[in-house]
């Protein structure tokens, strides 16, 4: 990422019409006359005319000339804006030149596959080349299980959305600097956009920024922000993600009760039959797809309160999830690493077991066990699915199960097996 130097006094103060030189570098402090970047490629990637913004865009500069002497970009200011050491500089429509990974990111990486971390948040990934060069990197430090979600924040990730989106583990919508990169009024299209894509590909997506913001300093959020997080969820994003709200705000339990308070309602609205139909139609119509949309239809014609799916890599979870369930998937492996794979995943929760139950008789016991722990009344029903023999790919069967004493369950569900 691009960043501006630290200033004198720690900030400087534009006004419209200023006239600022930007020096490839970071060891001097910067002032209102010049400042530098830790990019020394800019200058030669950039040409007269390109627009620079600064803080988020909120300070954008015209570049007017490039002084070949001191290697120099001459830029005029758009806007008064005070800006603060370090701020974020994009490049609307400029190829960057500079490597993806850059020592300190290489370093962080390393640390992360040290210390264990599940999964990495790709800042400005261009094009499938970064993530695979991250990959790379962490696969040869013991770090072939954590989980790399790629932030779309260019217009670079957009042309190349459908190669980034497979090679990624989930995608993130960072519309903060995305909104910068392309004109505010596209985003709500493209959001749109990016999260079918991922609903196409089985791949879980989060919708970020300023979803809350004004949480950040009020205890109330505006309207439109509560419409905009329900949209984001009638739409299909996996998770909702809040950040300077949460991070650094006066009212973070608020926020987060909030965004909570906002999901549950949408829920109780959504077009479950209509989901479940689309994520059928888009995928590839095998068996695995088949059942996964059986299951969700059945919950939803039986009112069911628990889908519970034995499943080794967790794939039989991610494919119920994409079909939108009415109800929360239980998602019963031995492998944690899968099972941390699958919480990024709408209406999924892991359960770990040593070992999962190799026949049917064992899995239901297992199942009502799980629905009994999660509170789940007796009366209700709930869904199992799962495979025999037990393995990868081996989904096979549903089976739905009504939840009473010990006593009677053997007797009242041996006819629900399809």
């Amino acid at each position: 990422e691009i960043r501006t130097s630290c200033f004198e006094g720690g900030k400087a103060d534009f006004n419209k019409g200023d006239i600022v030189r930007i020096y490839m570098g970071v060891e001097k402090l910067g002032t209102n006359k010049a400042f530098g970047v830790n990019y020394k490629n800019l200058y030669h990637d950039c040409k007269v005319n390109d627009i620079l913004r600064l803080d988020d865009g909120n300070m954008e500069l015209v570049i007017k000339e490039k002084d070949e002497s001191t290697k120099e970009l001459v830029c005029e200011v758009q806007n008064r804006h005070t800006c603060k050491d370090r701020r974020g500089v994009n490049c609307p429509g400029v190829h960057l030149t500079m490597p993806y990974l850059s020592k300190q990111d290489k370093d962080d990486l390393i640390f992360g596959c040290e210390n264990h971390v599940d999964l990495i948040s790709a800042s400005f990934v261009r094009s499938v080349q970064d993530i695979r060069d991250m990959r790379s990197l962490l696969d040869a430090h013991g770090g072939k299980n954590i989980l790399i979600i790629s932030k779309i924040e260019n217009t670079e990730a957009i042309e190349n959305l459908d190669s980034i989106i497979q090679a990624s583990d989930g995608i993130m919508v960072a519309r903060g600097d995305l909104g910068v990169e392309i004109p505010p009024e596209e985003v709500p299209t493209y959001q749109r956009y990016m999260i079918e894509k991922c609903r196409k590909y089985g791949k879980p997506v989060i919708t970020s920024t300023q979803m809350l913001d004004s949480m950040t300093h009020n205890p109330f959020p505006t309207r439109a922000e509560v419409s905009d997080v329900s949209w984001a969820i009638e739409q299909g994003s996996d998770a909702v993600m809040l950040s300077g709200e949460s991070a650094s705000g006066e009212y973070p339990i608020e926020s987060v009760n909030m965004q909570t308070r906002i999901a549950k309602e949408v829920e109780k609205h959504f077009n479950y039959e209509r989901s479940s139909y689309q994520a059928f139609e888009t995928s590839n119509k095998r068996v695995n797809d088949a059942i996964a949309a059986a299951v969700s239809d059945t919950a939803i014609l039986i009112n069911a309160k628990l889908i519970i799916c034995f499943s080794v890599s967790g794939q039989t979870g991610v494919r119920i999830s994409r079909t939108r369930p009415i109800c929360p998937v239980f998602v019963v492996s031995s492998d944690l690493d899968s099972l941390t794979h699958t919480m990024l995943y709408y209406a999924c929760y892991p359960y770990h077991t040593r070992k999962v139950p190799q026949f049917t008789e064992e899995m239901e016991v297992l199942a009502l066990k799980i629905a009994k722990d999660y509170g789940i009344e007796e009366g209700s029903h709930i869904i199992m699915t799962g495979g025999t023999p037990v393995g990868a790919g081996k989904t096979n069967f549903m089976k739905v199960l009504t939840v009473r004493s010990h006593d009677s369950y053997t007797q009242e569900n041996e006819d629900n097996e399809l």
